[in-house]
Formats: C-alpha cells, sequence, structure tokens
C-alpha cells in the first residue's frame, strides 16, 4: 500500500504550499519591491497568504498576488529608502503613542519629484508652476510637514497642499490643495477663505462642499494676475501660529 508521501495529490500540494511560501518570504514587511507588470515601485506593508499589500511612492495603497512582485535592484530600491524609514517611524510612534512626524526631506523629494512630471509633459505648464510655488513657499514658510505637504488626490497623484492652525481642533490642518499639471485647479476651505477673496474662487461646492475652487490656466498667470492670490495667501497666514508652536 502506498504510504501518504507517496500520493501524487499530497505531493503536489505539499510542493504548491513549499513554493508558495517561498513566494511570500522573500516579501518581508518593508521589503522594497517592483510590479512585474508596470515596473512600479512600492513597498511591502502586510502579506497573508499569496496576497501582499503595498505601499507605492504616490501613497497609493494596493494588493497583489506575490507572483506580480519582485524584489527591487538595489540600486532602485535606495530610492526608497526615506519611504521605508518613514513608514518604520510612524509604527513605532503607534506603538509608543508618539506623535507622527512627517519626514521633511521626504516630503520635499515627492513635490520635487511631482513638479518635474509636470515638466516632462507640459515643460511650460511646470516652469510657471515652479515659479508661483516659489512665491507661496515665500509667503507660508518652506516648513514640509508643518507648512505644507504633499497629499493624493483623486487620482492617486500627489498634489502640494498648505496647511494652517486650526483654533478649533489646536492641530494644523489641510487649507489649499494646488492640483497642477497642464492647468491649475486650486481649492481652499470655505472656513479659511478671507473676507473679500471669494471672487478668487467662483467655483462653490468643491471638496465636497467644504470649499471653493478656482482653475487657472499659466498661460495667462501674469505676475499680475498672480498677485490677488498671493495676498490672499498672506491674509490666511497672517493669522497663523507661531513658528515655534509644533505641526
Amino acid at each position: 500500500m502506498n504510504s501518504i508521501d507517496d500520493d501524487p495529490d499530497s505531493v503536489l500540494s505539499r510542493n504548491f504550499s513549499y513554493n508558495m511560501d517561498m513566494e511570500t518570504d522573500k516579501f518581508a514587511r518593508y521589503a522594497a519591491v517592483r510590479n512585474t507588470i508596470n515596473k512600479v515601485l512600492c513597498v511591502v506593508i502586510k502579506t497573508a497568504g499569496d496576497n501582499v499589500t503595498v505601499l507605492t511612492r504616490n501613497g497609493e495603497r494596493m494588493t497583489f498576488k506575490a507572483q506580480y512582485l519582485e524584489p527591487a535592484p538595489e540600486t532602485e530600491a535606495e530610492s526608497l529608502k526615506l519611504m521605508i524609514e518613514q513608514l518604520k517611524r510612524e509604527e513605532e510612534s503607534k506603538k509608543t503613542g508618539a506623535v507622527r512626524v512627517a519626514d521633511p526631506e521626504l516630503i520635499r523629494s515627492a513635490c520635487d519629484k511631482f513638479i518635474r512630471h509636470i515638466a516632462l509633459r507640459y515643460p511650460k505648464s511646470g516652469e510657471a508652476f515652479r515659479v508661483f510655488w516659489s512665491e507661496i513657499l515665500a509667503i507660508a514658510g518652506d516648513q514640509p510637514g508643518r507648512t505644507w505637504e504633499m497629499k493624493p488626490n483623486t487620482s492617486s497623484n500627489p498634489c502640494p497642499v498648505l496647511k494652517v492652525h486650526n483654533p478649533a481642533t489646536q492641530k494644523r490642518v489641510y487649507c489649499v490643495n494646488l492640483l497642477a499639471g497642464y492647468g491649475l485647479r486650486m481649492e481652499i476651505k470655505k472656513e479659511f477663505l478671507p473676507p473679500g477673496c471669494e471672487a478668487l474662487f467662483p467655483i462653490d461646492h468643491a471638496m465636497f462642499g467644504a470649499g471653493r475652487a478656482v482653475e487657472l490656466s499659466y498661460r495667462d498667470f501674469t505676475p499680475e494676475k498672480r498677485t490677488p492670490y498671493l495676498d490672499c495667501i498672506k491674509a490666511i497666514y497672517k493669522k497663523d501660529i507661531r513658528p515655534e508652536q509644533p505641526a
């Protein structure tokens, strides 16, 4: 009589289980991986059986079968180093109850990449946004994580967003989104819109009803036309908290 070990179906099942374990074991948490289909780089945040959940550099959380991922080459994995360090810090903060501290260099790197991608597709738009963004930071303060951040929009692409102090919660919150590309869409929460600036943002009920918006063409966005928006931002930050206070 054949033993169970001699049963072909049993051997096949055992080999499949062994191979699957080998497949998922190489994707340890915080491992730098690459999607084999579109070559997008990601960081592993969870594994469950043959499912591997990853986080992309754009902040998108996705789950793949292990067969569609591969370890990222060392040269490419280096670009995920800051992101991995930030994820580890956030995990440690959850364990200790400490306040999460955003990595300024990671935020700045994401913003630089965001602007470069615009410039590759629309060179003049990319340069125009870079100029306007530098003018904004001169007013708000170039303090990544405190006065501004990068956040995903509905297409899972990052966009710069300004942050200000909310007296009601005593925390710094998102105030103005800058959804840039060929053109620029600015969205501002109504609670932070200075009196007299309503006409600058003619689109009402933006941000699911919580804000107002404007869609601008870089081609016609001259210094004279930028000035009212910069003055609006100045008015917002006149009421902002002191630099020494935490984000």
